[in-house]
Formats: structure tokens, C-alpha cells, sequence
């Protein structure tokens, strides 16, 4: 846009001298009427104000009089550039050309950009190549030759040499990478707003993305899916939208955790700044900015998450970089926080804007869009390999057909490592950046990796069990509340995985992991032997049991309350003498035919919850009995105590132990 409204002032500081000027020694010029040369300067003057409908009638009121007039042709062809119809303004480009091959040098050069733009390298490869011939030229040969035209081809020789390296990387990779096409994903998606930063879950049904209705638009987080007729019309993500931009968002490929540019919010540090939130289908709760030294008082944006969560890639203007917008990496620390950022380094990063970083599943490749390094328009998507500890190779152009004459930005591959999806603002979209994908060639892909979902439970109860894992050689890992945790295999390795918690017996066994798809996670069922085994039931006492007090022995029960602290499962020390005098008493003095246990907890939370904490308490008692040498025959579970019969809470957080005689 700046180069043609550069040309348009050149027009009109020069097209009097032009319609008025001598023939040159090589060509003769056309001299038109004022009057039409008048209707020409109108022209000219709606072009200056965008107006390019108005301003293209002007020119071809006079091109139907002077159908070889070359300013007229030229300046048509600048109306249908402007208007993004690449055709024809090729078209009246070339016939201004035909007409007066001497009309223009710097035209040689722009005919080469519109073949560029409409994807012909070739043709615009020999434009380039007979601009660069003509430079030897005399510039009085040109007709028009004025001082601002002059300057132009000097601005147009210092691309000269990137340009036909953008051309020969374009017919290059045409036949290296073998990307046979790319995919609009339609109307449900892409609208006349800007749609872009795609990101899929596993399997490959969900999309979220990033809309901008337009540019004094705040950015939102939508989201859409795929019931197999194609994606549906996108929706905003439930709780998470504000009046502020929502930037690009990013996944642990675990799925529960989700990383977002977060712009004008309070306690940001900078401009945007990086935070994280959980996600459970589709809603987004608990946000907050990321802990640690990601973030600064400059600009922060666009993260991703390596596959298990570790390193963070981002873009920044910070201090130390090369200029512009860099890319940086984190590492996780132990704490969880975010180490101090590290820039990838000028192999990765120039003086230009490097952004969307994209780490595939191996963490070996780098795909990230750039207006720095050679390219094929406005913006390209590039990729780099890592080649040794914090080495990245020189990068690589996508080339056609994912990048074009336009702008591409955010590239993301889904979880089977087989479709890229990014962003282009290219003709033939819905106007604005759209969401497009494409098949992966082999030669792009990375390495093959194994989502692998762990769950640790009790053997007996099936309850999860929240506990460290240690991979051995490799890491070690927390169980969540659920005794879920997370890993990134490669295919065909072998897990070593041992486990040591207290009140169960020591776990290890060796688990072959093997390619997967990861439009689910690979399961690992790991089951924990409780050192207190005894079979549970989930149900309630039978209506005919009754209990009497150690006061009276005559019974055929004995009982005794052991009381815990709310949400607790340990036992208190009072609780332990008061149940070691109980048993001393009962198992001094009287035969005991049985022993049950019978755990509680009170009407707070849910019934899961409430289920898991009771079995706890109850086999913290029952472990105290074994190790007391009394056999306890049974153990039932009560999620809610007797709430409904009215008693306070604090009592139903307690196990019963229930001693049966011998009549």
C-alpha cells in the first residue's frame, strides 16, 4: 500500500511535465487533450483518496478515447492493485508496457510483484530479472524520468536481490515440500472478521481461535466444533471474554491447562503479559498470570507450551533482543515458577518481528511466522529444527502453498502430527485473516510422540490415590486429586515407573509405551495394594443394627466413636488413647466374635469426595487395629454420616469401630 500511494505522488507531481514533454530519442509520446488530461488528474485525485471505483471511471473515460495512453493504464492498474484484483491490474500493467516499453523502468519491477502476488514466480522472476537488466540503462531513455521516479527503483534495487530469492524459494518449494494444497475451514469458522492463532484439542473436533471484528475491535477466545458436517458457527468462550484483548491461547497437551495473552487487565506488568487458566470442556476458571520472570514491564504475547508442560515459547519486545519482536524460552522450575527467559538467538531472531512460536510434540521443531527472514510476502511461516543443546538450525521458509504474497501467521499442528492449521489474509477467503490447513508432507514432520495418561488408584476401592510417581531416569511426578498425571513419550520406549506412599506396599513395574494417535490419551492403570486390605462396602448398615455404649456389656455390640478434624484423616493423639482404652477394656475382660469398621464423613462437598475421605479415615483405624494385633472382619463406608437425622456435623466427621461378642 505505502509503495503504490508512493507511485500515486509521483503521478502527480509529474503527469503535467509528462503530458508536455518532448519525445524522448526512443519513443514518441502520446500528447492527449487538456480536456481529458483534466479528467486524468481527477483520476488521480480520487486515487489519492482510496477512492478507487471513482477514480478507475476517470482513467477508463479516458482509455476508451486513448486506448494506448500508458499514465491512464498505468494508473487503472494501480486501481484494481489497490482493490486486490492482482488480474487486471497485471493486465493494463503490461499494456502500458506494450505501449511505451520506455514509459516506466520501476514498472518492470512492479509487474513482477502482482505476478508474485498471483502465485506466477516464474513470470515475475523475469520481470525482476529485465528490471535488473534495464539498470544499466540511461534513465533519459525513459520517458518518464523524473527525480521521484528515481528514487523509487533505487528503493526498488535494495529488494531486488530478496525478491528473486523469494522466487526461486517459492519454486523451490513447490516441488521440495510437496504440499499439495490448503483448505479454507469455511464459513462456521472464518468470517469478514479477522480469525487467526488456531488451536485444536487431541481429537482434532474443538477448535479455539482468536476473532477481531476490526482494527478498534478488543480481541476474543472462541471456540467451535466438528460433528462431522462440518465446523459450527463459532462461540465465545463461557467466562472468560473482556471488554480487553484475549490473545492467542495455547494447551498442555494434557488438555486441563490453558496459556492466553491477557492486554489492559490489572496487575499486568506490561502491555500484554502471558497468563494461564484451567479449561473443562468449555469453560475457562481459575485465571491468573503465570508465576515467575515470563513476564516484564514490556510486551509479552503468543506462548506455547512444550508437551508436558515444561518449556514455554513466547514473543517479546523485551530488552536484550535483536529488535523488533523476538522469541524467547522459558524453563519450568521446580516450584512450578518460570525461570528467567532466554532469547533463541539471532539464528532464530533478526532485526525485524519474529512471533507465534509453535513447538511441536518432540520439542525438536520450531515453527514460528517472521517478517525478517527471506519470505514470499508480508509475513511467512518458518521452521527450524533443534540441533543440539539450544541450537536451532537456520530456518525454513513453508514456501507455497501455506505461504503466498500475504500475510500467514500462527501455525499450529495437531495432536497426530499430520495437519498444520494457520492464518493468511490471501484472496479467496471471507475477508480478513481466515483459518486454513493443510496436510503435513513427510518431509516436515517430526518425531512421533505417545500421550500417556496415568491413573494411580486403591486396588480395593478403585479411589484415586494422590501420590508421587517417579519415571525412573526420566522425572518425577505429583498425582492430581484425581491420581491422574502426564507424560510425553516416544513410541516403542519402555516406562520404569516406581511408587512408595504411605499405607500402601511399595509399586514398580516396566510399561511398553507404543505409537499412538492421541486422539486419546494411551492409558496406564497403576494399582496401589493397601497395607490395611480388607474388603469395602459402599453401602449403608443394615435398618436392624443397633449399638449400645461400653456401659452396657449385656449387649450383643460394643462401639467407639474416633472423632477427626474437618477434611482431615489423621488421627488425633486424644483420639488415640481414648481407643487404645476402649480396646484394653473390651479385649481384657470380654470374648469377641467380630470387628467392623465404619468410616464417616459429614454432608459438605460431594459424594465422591466424601466416599474417598471417609475409606481414608476408616483404614487409618483399621491399620491401628492390625498393628494392635486385633483382626478387623469388615469395613463399611458412609459418605454422609446421619446428617438427615439431624446431627451436627463435627460427628459425622469420626469412624466407628463396632466389636460384636460372644454371646
Amino acid at each position: 500500500m505505502l509503495r503504490i500511494l508512493l507511485f500515486l505522488f509521483c503521478i502527480l507531481c509529474s503527469t503535467v511535465t509528462l503530458l508536455a514533454q518532448r519525445p524522448s530519442r526512443s519513443q514518441t509520446i502520446q500528447i492527449i487533450p487538456e480536456e481529458y488530461s483534466l479528467i486524468h488528474h481527477e483520476g488521480e485525485q480520487a486515487l489519492l483518496r482510496k477512492k478507487y471505483s471513482e477514480a478507475l471511471r476517470h482513467f477508463k473515460k479516458v482509455l476508451k478515447k486513448f486506448p494506448d495512453f500508458p499514465p491512464a493504464l498505468r494508473s487503472a492498474g494501480a486501481c484494481y492493485e489497490l482493490m486486490g484484483d492482482f488480474e487486471n491490474a497485471s493486465h493494463y500493467y503490461e499494456a502500458a508496457l506494450e505501449s511505451n516499453p520506455y514509459f516506466s523502468r520501476a514498472m518492470y519491477f512492479e509487474i513482477g510483484n502482482i505476478h508474485y502476488k498471483s502465485g506466477r514466480y516464474d513470470l515475475a522472476l523475469q520481470c525482476f530479472e529485465q528490471f535488473d537488466s534495464l539498470l544499466i540503462v540511461d534513465s533519459k531513455q525513459f520517458t518518464y524520468n523524473g527525480f521521484e521516479e528515481r528514487g523509487i527503483e533505487e528503493k526498488y534495487h535494495s529488494k531486488l536481490e530478496a525478491s528473486k530469492r523469494a522466487c526461486n524459494i517459492a519454486l523451490d518449494s513447490i516441488q521440495f515440500w510437496n504440499i499439495q494444497g490448503v483448505v479454507n475451514l469455511g464459513a462456521g469458522v472464518n468470517t469478514k472478521a479477522d480469525e487467526y492463532f488456531p488451536f485444536l484439542s487431541n481429537d482434532g473436533l474443538t477448535i479455539y481461535y482468536t476473532s477481531r471484528k476490526n482494527e478498534f475491535k478488543d480481541e476474543d477466545l472462541l471456540v467451535s466444533t466438528n460433528e462431522g458436517n462440518g465446523w459450527n458457527s463459532g462461540q465465545n468462550v463461557q467466562g472468560f471474554n473482556t471488554q480487553e484483548n484475549e490473545g492467542m491461547t495455547t494447551f498442555v497437551r494434557d488438555g486441563r491447562t490453558l496459556f492466553f495473552t491477557a492486554c489492559q487487565r490489572e496487575s499486568i506488568l506490561g502491555t500484554c503479559d502471558i497468563w494461564k487458566g484451567k479449561i473443562e470442556g468449555d469453560e475457562v476458571y481459575a485465571v491468573e498470570s503465570v508465576k515467575g520472570k515470563a513476564n516484564s514491564n514490556a510486551w509479552e504475547s503468543q506462548a506455547s507450551i512444550n508437551c508436558d508442560g515444561s518449556m514455554l515459547f513466547f514473543s517479546s519486545n523485551r530488552e536484550g533482543g535483536f529488535g523488533g519482536t523476538d522469541i524467547w524460552k522459558c524453563d519450568r522450575l521446580a516450584n512450578g515458577d518460570w525461570g528467567e527467559p532466554q532469547n533463541l538467538g539471532n539464528v532464530i531472531n533478526t532485526v525485524d518481528d519474529e512471533e507465534a512460536p509453535f513447538i511441536t510434540n518432540d520439542g525438536k521443531v520450531l515453527y514460528f511466522s517472521s517478517t525478517g527472514h527471506v519470505g514470499l510476502g508480508e509475513q511467512d511461516i518458518f521452521m527450524s529444527r533443534l540441533e543440539g543443546i539450544d541450537f536451532w538450525s537456520l530456518p525454513v521458509n513453508l514456501g507455497m502453498p501455506v505461504n503466498s504474497s500475504y500475510r500467514e501467521l500462527g501455525f499450529f499442528l495437531s495432536a497426530d502430527g499430520k495437519t498444520g492449521y494457520f492464518a493468511s489474509d490471501r484472496a479467496g477467503g471471507f475477508g480478513g485473516m481466515d483459518i486454513y490447513h493443510f496436510e503435513i508432507p513427510d518431509v516436515l514432520a517430526c518425531e512421533p510422540i505417545t500421550y500417556v495418561e496415568g491413573m494411580v488408584r486403591d486396588s480395593i476401592t478403585g479411589f484415586p490415590i494422590q501420590s508421587t510417581v517417579i519415571i525412573k531416569d526420566r522425572q518425577t511426578l505429583q498425582t492430581d486429586e484425581n491420581g491422574r498425571f502426564f507424560l510425553c513419550v516416544e513410541p516403542d520406549d519402555t516406562l520404569e515407573i516406581e511408587i512408595f506412599t504411605k499405607e500402601y506396599y511399595p509399586y514398580k513395574r516396566i510399561f511398553p509405551i507404543p505409537e499412538w494417535n492421541n486422539k486419546t490419551f494411551y492409558p496406564l492403570g497403576i494399582l496401589l495394594d493397601p497395607l490395611f486390605k480388607l474388603p469395602v462396602y459402599q453401602e449403608p448398615l443394615e435398618e436392624n443394627t443397633k449399638f449400645v455404649s461400653l456401659n452396657h456389656a449385656e449387649g450383643k455390640e460394643l462401639k467407639h466413636n474416633v472423632l477427626f478434624d474437618f477434611d482431615k484423616a489423621e488421627l488425633k493423639i486424644e483420639s488415640i488413647k481414648e481407643l487404645e482404652v476402649f480396646l484394653d477394656e473390651v479385649f481384657g475382660e470380654l470374648k469377641v466374635k467380630n470387628v467392623e469398621v465404619i468410616g464417616y464423613a459429614d454432608d459438605i462437598g460431594d459424594d465422591k469426595y466424601n466416599f474417598i475421605l471417609s475409606e481414608k479415615r476408616a483404614k487409618k483405624v483399621g491399620i491401628f487395629l492390625k498393628e494392635k494385633g486385633i483382626q478387623v472382619n469388615k469395613v463399611y463406608i458412609e459418605g454422609h454420616g446421619e446428617s438427615a437425622n439431624g446431627q451436627a456435623d463435627w460427628k459425622n466427621r469420626r469412624v466407628e469401630v463396632v466389636v460384636f461378642l460372644v454371646q
